[in-house]
């Protein structure tokens, strides 16, 4: 396909990762000093006095100088409005990336870049996309998922074994202790690969302390232990699960015998760091180059849960158009349609639980749009989401042409979804 590298990065608030496709098909870490070093630390340090910038393990040593500031949090930065030193400081660390795996690639051309975050939504995928295009990329050729996506694009690369009960990935470092769940449905295409999360943040709050405090004892590490063993263990008595995933920092740099002994009973158990850069990988392959898993939707957090129909009547038949899919981003999935009703006196949506297998329905009144001969109001039906779980759609009267002006009226409803 041409020269230069398919790049994933991890960017992750205490370590970034990147691996690129080999062959434009299998991801592969890059490392940074030596071959067995692969996390970078997300920081960045400019030394006043020499006036020079430094990213990495490098910022990390030059941030205890005299006359160096260090920058770390650089996920959250891209996380609201920036200002002109924020989008500085984050130029910075990622033109050290792209320099550390061209030059490990022994390539100068990267065609396209897949950014993997914790926290995925509009803000941060407008920042990240506009500092890449500051450094000469064209924005189609840089993409933005989540971390749980990332989860879900490496879980479908693997074997069907893997996924052919549910997989669960407990991920722990300093900034996120949480729990994701993988169930792939195949009952029907599309198989919807849906994911559920949770928050395991109070385990530590039980205890009153982290992992990550240089204070905690080896009593306190224990009772972690034991406290993930049995509520993983409440997770394995509900379902049946092939695979359990365990990574971040926090896995790395303490014992977990108590949680080891409970999950590894007839399931494949797994522990390492390159998990969520390798999916990235992975969707940049399916995203970019080559589109292996076309039969599978992904039902995630940032992504859309439901289909959403509106009803219209074509040639006497009944008929729904989709304002919206399942599995859509759901920041990116406005929409605007023209219709035009018979007579307007209500319009009527159906909300497709397909997960759930259940349906929802509602209404627009629009009783109080202009009488008209049949057939001779136009209306413009504007769908989008606010947020994640909430929609809006509104509808306005636009008229017919030179024979009915619009009437400037409109009708609009919010609800969760």
């Amino acid at each position: 396909m041409g020269k230069g590298i398919i790049l994933g990065i991890d960017f992750s608030m205490d370590f970034t990762q990147l691996a690129y496709l080999e062959n434009d098909v299998t991801p592969k870490n890059i490392h940074t000093k030596n071959k067995d070093t692969f996390q970078i630390p997300t920081t960045v340090c400019y030394n006043k006095e020499l006036m020079e910038w430094s990213s990495g393990d490098e910022a990390v040593s030059k941030g205890r100088l005299n006359n160096s500031t260090s920058y770390t949090n650089l996920p959250k930065m891209c996380n609201k409005k920036m200002r002109k030193d924020d989008r500085e400081v984050v130029k910075v660390f990622m033109e050290y990336l792209l320099d550390l795996a061209r030059r490990r690639c022994k390539t100068r051309v990267i065609r396209n870049i897949l950014i993997s975050v914790e926290d995925l939504n509009p803000t941060i995928v407008d920042n990240i996309k506009k500092i890449f295009v500051e450094m000469g990329f064209e924005k189609k050729q840089v993409r933005i998922v989540s971390h749980t996506e990332s989860f879900v694009y490496f879980i479908l690369n693997q074997n069907s074994d893997i996924w052919v009960n549910k997989v669960l990935l407990v991920n722990y470092n300093k900034y996120d202790f949480s729990l994701r769940k993988l169930s792939v449905m195949k009952s029907r295409k599309p198989y919807v690969a849906d994911v559920e999360e949770k928050d395991y943040s109070f385990l530590e709050n039980k205890i009153k302390e982290k992992l990550f405090n240089a204070e905690m004892d080896d009593n306190a590490m224990v009772q972690l232990d034991k406290a993930l063993a049995r509520q993983l263990a409440k997770e394995l008595k509900d379902d049946v699960v092939s695979a359990i995933y365990l990574v971040g920092q926090g896995f790395i740099d303490a014992n977990w015998d108590n949680t080891i002994k409970e999950i590894c009973e007839n399931r494949r158990v797994f522990q390492g760091n390159n998990l969520f850069v390798k999916g990235a990988a992975y969707a940049a392959k399916e995203i970019f180059h080559i589109p292996t898993l076309e039969e599978f939707v992904i039902s995630c957090e940032g992504r859309t849960r439901v289909k959403i129909t509106m009803s219209l009547k074509k040639k006497d038949r009944d008929s729904a158009i989709a304002l919206s899919d399942i599995g859509q981003h759901w920041y990116g999935s406005n929409k605007t349609i023209e219709c035009i009703m018979e007579e307007p006196t209500v319009a009527e949506f159906t909300i497709h639980d397909i997960i759930n297998k259940k349906t929802d329905h509602f209404e627009l009144d629009l009783t109080g749009f202009p009488k008209r001969p049949p057939k001779t109001t136009r209306l413009e039906v504007n769908f989008k989401y606010l947020t994640e779980h909430e929609i809006e759609v509104e509808i306005k009267d636009l008229g017919f042409g030179e024979f009915f002006e619009a009437s400037n009226k409109s009708v609009k409803k919010t609800l969760k979804v």
